[in-house]
This record gives structure tokens, sequence and C-alpha cells, in this order.
């Protein structure tokens, strides 16, 4: 419930859990889960027992996962059972529900001013036990925003606005004696195809086609012979595919954008810069999955299953990066990119054998032990993962939790969505790599207050191993220095490039990296036991560290948040209205502050002796050197913080009852005081030679509204 009508969370499964403690989110415009000092790339994510490799609809704006049509949601932060592997920090697990089976036909509408959700369901027809779930979700930029922005010019006539749908449906047959069958299907399409317009306001010019694909199709079988045994035997497909196309041409990054807007078009040129690339991928996964329980004794559970993954990826990216845009990310540590052609087709297999058995001692003490195998042929690699969960109640109402276990993860072409990093998984570069891997400790005390307020303090300590990262090999890069007495504004200023030793960053993956993270969370939480209970939600604090160690530097990680802040609150007013208010505080990520500026160097055409001649670079047929943004070298990397977060979300439910059907009409406004929070920071050189900083922030306050309507 609290994923429908959650302030901010625009009914997304994933921006709810962002409000839990110890989940953090990446920005505002991204729905992906960073979790106890974890990468979104780290997470396994699994709807009805099939895992998924691209949970994201809109490119990451909001989840898959239907809320009006999700049954559980099960995240485990840390230390999960070896039920679950290939991945190292935690574990979100979604169940769809099944149908309604007290009516031949029923349904709700959600509908906002971006998106509509229709949901259809009853029992299954010709007295089959069972029922069916049909959903289908859109999001309709395209139809209502893109014609007021056609009118204004700002884009041309053949744009269409980014836009999505999917349809995802749950057919469920049975109990026959015990036996029980499911199957689950998701179509989706995410598309956009973007030209720039005449009349835009930036000297910028863009050409984007992408078009997004995510399908999944299972078959479940459940079979219950008694009370103490249940098997579930599941077949799935799942494809994750894209094509893409982009050419632009941007103001060069070391300008200030502001002095640009105005200029006549015929004048730009020189300060253009040209970006493209092109890519298609499929990712195609054929998985045959089977779990046996066995209940006897005192609530003693034990478990037993496997699996095996068939996988082919294919993966194409072509760059064409102007070379004055390439200088100026060799110049940024922070980037850590490369933009190396890749073409590769992967065809390979992940093997798992699992058991865990849960041995109640007595009424308040139960432990867990389990192994998990897991066989990557990939790069012919097997491995062991032991784990072990406790539980001691201490009374009633005290509950006191410990976990250890070993985690892995492999890697693949599959994981490129969350990872932000681009590498080359060819034959002759993943030869001798290790699984990564991570070593979890969690220790959590959980008491009842009174009735209805309930308190849980989590202490957590996980360490990396063999983390992949890109390779960095000696290299030349070309420097200079300024001729004494010279004027650094001209080319005459600056003595003749020459090659220097340097680090050189290569698409290549290593495990070249390791780290750890702790930290420890304490929730508050007031459920609604009694019936005229009118308050509920949680307050909950965390404290975090999370660094990684590369190359002999250590980092903080990218989302290390030392300090988070959750206050989450929902009180009925009425019978008929509901107030609901959202307050997120989060200390400041890392931030890799510019440090000064510095000539660019650009490589001119072959001499006789076959070398490129490094000249200071200069814009057209003036002398006057064009200067690039240094951001310092590996020392300098994230060793600043971004200013803290802060937003506050309010939502106002109204029930009503028209022509006896249950309405639900809400306002949800976002960041509510407007706060201007900080995504990144744009730098540039000024005229007179100034180094200029100016933020690029995140959601300003921004007001929706809609209704869910029941039938």
């Amino acid at each position: 419930n609290n994923v429908r009508v959650m302030p901010g969370a625009v009914t997304d499964v994933f921006r709810t859990l962002q409000s839990l403690p110890g989940v953090l989110a990446v920005n505002d415009f991204s729905s992906q889960l960073a979790i106890r000092g974890s990468g979104p790339d780290q997470n396994l994510i699994i709807m009805d027992d099939v895992e998924v490799f691209n949970p994201y609809r809109l490119y990451g704006v909001i989840s898959m996962f239907n809320p009006e049509t999700v049954s559980d949601v099960n995240l485990i932060a840390g230390g999960f059972p070896a039920r679950y592997g290939d991945r190292l920090s935690a574990v979100l697990d979604i169940t769809n529900r099944q149908g309604n089976i007290n009516s031949a036909f029923s349904g709700n509408i959600n509908a906002s001013i971006v998106s509509a959700n229709l949901v259809f369901e009853g029992k299954n027809p010709f007295n089959i036990p069972g029922s069916w779930l049909i959903s289908t979700r859109r999001t309709y930029y395209d139809l209502i925003i893109e014609p007021f922005v056609k009118s204004a010019g700002l884009v041309e006539d053949n744009v269409s606005f980014p836009n999505f749908f999917d349809v995802q449906a749950k057919l469920a047959f049975g109990p026959f004696q015990g036996h029980k069958f499911f199957i689950n299907a998701i179509i989706s399409r995410d598309g956009v195809n973007v030209i720039s317009g005449k009349e835009r306001e930036t000297p910028d010019s863009v050409s984007v086609f992408d078009d997004t694909k995510n399908d999944l199709a299972s078959f479940a079988w459940h079979f219950a012979p008694n009370d103490k045994m249940l098997n579930k035997l599941i077949f799935s497909w799942y494809r994750n595919g894209g094509d893409s196309d982009f050419d632009s041409q941007l103001l060069d990054p070391s300008l200030d954008r502001d002095s640009f807007k105005d200029a006549a078009p015929d004048t730009l040129q020189q300060y253009l810069v040209d970006v493209g690339f092109n890519s298609n991928y499929t990712f195609r996964k054929y998985t045959i999955d089977d779990r046996f329980n066995y209940f006897w004794g005192n609530n003693n559970e034990l478990e037993v299953g496997g699996g095996v993954d068939f996988i082919r990826t294919n993966i194409n990216f072509i760059f064409d990066i102007d070379p004055r845009l390439l200088s100026f990310f060799l110049l940024n540590p922070n980037i850590r990119a490369v933009f190396d052609d890749i073409n590769d087709q992967k065809d390979y297999t992940r093997i798992r054998l699992y058991a865990h058995h849960r041995f109640n001692i007595g009424d308040k003490f139960y432990i867990q032990p389990g192994l998990r195998w897991d066989g990557y042929n990939i790069y012919n690699k097997s491995y062991f993962s032991p784990r072990i969960t406790m539980s001691y109640a201490l009374n009633d109402i005290t509950t006191l939790r410990a976990a250890w276990g070993i985690f892995r993860q492999s890697l693949g072409y599959e994981k490129l969505r969350d990872q932000n990093r681009l590498y080359n998984f060819d034959d002759q570069y993943i030869a001798g790599l290790e699984a990564e891997r991570a070593e979890h400790y969690v220790l959590s005390f959980e008491r009842w207050l009174t009735n209805e307020w309930h308190a849980k303090v989590e202490g957590y300590y996980k360490k990396f191993d063999n983390l992949i990262l890109q390779e960095i090999v000696n290299g030349k890069a070309y420097v200079t220095y300024p001729v004494e007495g010279g004027d650094i504004r001209y080319r005459s200023g600056w003595i003749q490039p020459f090659a220097a030793d340097t680090d050189s960053i290569t698409n290549i993956p290593v495990n070249y990296s390791d780290g750890e993270s702790y930290g420890f969370e304490i929730m508050i939480e007031k459920r609604n036991t009694y019936r005229d209970s009118k308050l509920n939600g949680w307050i909950s604090y965390a404290y975090a560290v999370a660094e990684r160690k590369e190359y002999g530097y250590t980092y903080p990680f990218l989302f290390d948040q030392r300090h988070t802040l959750n206050v989450v609150l929902d009180y009925e007013v009425s019978n008929w209205f509901y107030f609901g208010a959202r307050f997120q505080y989060g200390s400041g990520f890392p931030l890799t502050e510019a440090v000064g500026i510095y000539p660019r160097i650009v490589l001119e055409d072959l001499n006789d002796d076959g070398n490129y001649t490094p000249e200071v670079a200069t814009r057209g047929e003036s002398e006057e050197v064009v200067f690039n943004v240094n951001f310092g070298d590996q020392s300098n990397r994230l060793s600043s913080r971004k200013p803290d977060y802060h937003r506050l979300d309010i939502r106002f439910n109204f029930l009503a009852d028209y022509w006896d059907l249950d309405w639900t009409f809400y306002i949800d406004i976002i960041n509510v005081y407007n706060r201007a929070n900080v995504i990144n920071y744009d730098y540039s050189v000024g005229d007179d030679l100034t180094l200029n900083r100016k933020a690029t922030t995140m959601f300003p306050i921004l007001p929706t509204f809609g209704f869910n309507l029941r039938f």
C-alpha cells in the first residue's frame, strides 16, 4: 500500500524503497538503488522467481514493477541466504499477486498527468480453478507535452518524446490435487526520437534515436503433495535489448554556456564539438530452476535447489568523439571513461546448487546454515559460498539477529546497465580473472516499544575483494609549460608540447580493486494495529562509510553518504481525507572538484616520420589558446563533497464514492520548498581565464495530480 500512496515516489516500487535505512537514491532522476556502500549493479533483482537485468523504464526514471499488481516486496540489504547468488550486495525479491478469484471481472484505473495504468483481473472461465490478471501502463508525454513544445518551436515536427508502454500478465491454474501452474509474461518498449528545433535557445544540436526492449516469459509448476513438502519448477526466458543512434554538435564543455545563448548560428561552428555513437545490444537468458522445501518438527525447514542459466550477449558500440572533447575527458579523473569501439558476442552458462536448513532449538533460538556452489562458464571457474543466520528471542518483545556469509559476482555484459562503465569481455581479456567477492557481517536488535511502536537497530560490515575495474597501463600524454615572459593567452606563450609518462585508461577488466563499507541504522516505526489508529509511518537514521581502493589510492565510494535521515508519515484526517509527508536528508556525495585550467593539446596530421605532432589548440584563424578545465590527478579524485541533500514531499488523498465505484483523487507535490539539490557542477573557462562553476540541480518543486478508480 505504501507504494501507491508514498509522497514523491510517483507510485514506483524502487522510489518507495529509497526511503528505507541503508537504501540511497542515485539522484532524483533515477530509480536505481545504492545499498549499504554498493552500486546498483551489485543488487539482485527478481520478479516471480525470474532474475531481470534491466528492471527500469524510461531509462531509469521508474522501475518495471507495477505497484497495482505487486503483492510482496522482500528487500534483504545484506547477509541474504544461499538461495540467492551472483550479486555482492542486496536482494530485491518481488512477487506479483494473482487475480481476484471472487469476481469474473474487476480492475482499477490509475491516471495522472503523465501516465496511465490499467489493471483487469478475475477468476478463470469455464469453472477452471485459478485466476487471470492483465495490466498495462503507458506514459503520454508525447501526447500532452509534445504538442506544446513543438508549437513553441523548441523541437521539430518529426520528434517523438520519450515514452514507454508495457503489458504484463499473470495466469494461475489450480490447485489440482496439489498441483498449481503459473504463466507470467511481460512485453515492454521504451522509445525516443528527437531532433533539435531551429528556434532552440542553446547552441547545441542533437539527433537521438533509441528503442529499448524488455520482455519476459515464464512457466512455473508448484507441487505440494502434502503439508510438509513443496517443489517449485520454473522455466523462463528473458530478453533485454536496444538500438541507439546519437549524433550531436555540442558547445565545447570548457566554455560558459550562458555567453552563447544569443549567438548567431554562423559564428558558432568553431565552438562546437562533434559527439556521436551508435550501438545495439541484446542480452538473452534461458533458465531452468528447481526448489524443494521440506517442513518438519518444530518449524524446521530444509530447502535444496539448483538451476542453470544459458546466456547469450551481443554488444556493438561504435564511437565518434571529437578529439577536442577527448582531451577534455582525459583531464577528468572522475569520468574514468574510455571510448574504444566494442563488438563482441558471448555464450556462457551459470550453474548453481544450494542448500540451507533452518533448525529451531527450543522456542527462542533458530540457526540456519547454508552452502552455495556457483559455476561460471564464462571463465571456467567455480566457487563455494558458506552462509549462516541466527536469531534469538531475548523475551516476547525483543529479538537479536546475526548473519555472516560469502558472496560472489561474475562478470558479464548483462550487468553493464547498472555499472556505468563499458568493459570489453573478449576472451583474451578475461582469462585469469576471478569472480568479485564480498563478505558480510550483520547484527541487529529489534524491540516492540509498545503495541504500535517498533524499533530496530542494525550494524553491518562488508568487505569487498577482487572488484573489477578498468585496467590502467603506462602511456604517454602531451604536456606544455608557459614560455617565460610570454602571454599565456596565445600559442606563442607556450613551449612546444612534448610526451611525458602518464597513466592510460583502457576498457580491459582487471581484479585490481577492493574496499569496505560499514555503518549502523536506526528505525522507529509506527504501525496501525488498532482500528482507531490514524497515524503510521517511520523515522530512520543511517550512518555509513564506504571506500574503494584502486591502484594505491583510497577513495570514498561514489555513493558514500555518511548521514541519511528519512521521515515518512501518513495521517488519516477523516474517513475520506488522508495526508502524507516524506522528508529526506543526506550528507553530500563525493565530488571531484576542478583545480584550474590547462591549455588544450591536440594531435595534428602525421609527420614524415609517421608520428603525430602535438599542438597547443587554437580556434579558427585565431592564435588564442583554447583552455581545458583541469580536474587534477588521481589524488584529487572524489576528494570534495556536494552540498547536503534535503527535500520535502507531501500528498493529499481524497476518497469518494460515485456511481457505486471507489474513487481516490490525489495531489502530490515533490520538493515543496523548491530546494536546489545539486547533482553536479558545470565548469567553464571565463574570458579572463578564471574558472567558473555553475550547479546543475535536480527536481524543482513539481506538483502532479491524478486519480484511481476501482471497479
